[in-house]
């Protein structure tokens, strides 16, 4: 992300120096056209004075020739100037049509780059919004993850509580356990005692019922003697 605002920024300047610098070989151009413009005047005025001053000084038919020359070299260097410029115009197009190239070139990269750039201020205002979603349920989610410690704190203090409530009962069920072993033994003592008691006494009635009936049996016996001696008395 840093990396592409780096280039969009390179590219901005570079387009920047190249439309300040764009007229830079024209002017150049310019500059030389007029130094070999001001060099070509400097001469003529030379060819000039030269002529003056020789078209004074002899006679007519020097003169006339003497003008010829100079018509002749004013023709040749204006020829040559020509000629010169003409090649200087043709490389000033030559280099206004690089640079309009290169200009266009550039601002197709500076479109580019500006794209680039609108497509990434766009994703990163999308991650922002992401990055603000995820901040919020990571808020959640930590607010969340308080509530079930909370819980939890509450749970393991029930639970601790339960264990020790559980401890107690156990405690009591083996005590209990061992009441109602103590409790059920002492009943079962009692329970023999009383039953050693009832057969003893069962034992006992068994023993009166026998003896009466042997103090019965002799009093009959008794009684039926009895009655055969008042029978021999009678007889």
């Amino acid at each position: 992300m840093a990396q592409a605002w780096q280039d969009e920024i390179r590219l901005a300047l570079l387009h920047r120096d190249h439309r300040e610098h764009a007229l830079a070989p024209v002017i150049a151009h310019y500059s030389r056209l007029a130094q070999q413009t001001l060099a070509l005047k400097e001469r003529n005025n030379a060819l000039v004075h030269a002529a003056r001053t020789g078209g004074t000084g002899g006679e007519v038919g020097q003169g006339k020739d003497t003008d010829s020359a100079v018509h002749s070299a004013l023709i040749s260097s204006l020829e040559s100037q020509l000629a010169q410029t003409r090649t200087d115009l043709s490389e000033q197009y030559k280099v206004q049509s690089l640079n309009a190239q290169r200009l266009l070139s550039l601002t197709d990269s500076l479109r580019e780059a500006e794209e680039r750039g609108r497509d990434e201020r766009d994703e990163l205002a999308r991650l922002r919004t992401e990055v603000a979603a995820l901040r919020e349920k990571d808020g959640w989610y930590k607010d969340m993850v308080k509530e079930k410690e909370r819980q939890l704190v509450i749970l393991q203090d029930e639970l601790a509580s339960l264990e020790l409530e559980l401890s107690q009962l156990e405690l009591q069920n083996s005590n209990l356990k061992t009441d109602n072993a103590a409790l059920l033994q002492r009943w079962l003592e009692s329970k023999a005692e009383e039953a050693n008691r009832m057969n003893e006494a069962n034992a006992f009635l068994e023993e009166a019922k026998k003896l009466k009936r042997e103090a019965e049996g002799g009093e009959r016996s008794k009684g039926k003697g009895k009655e055969k001696e008042k029978e021999v008395e009678a007889i």
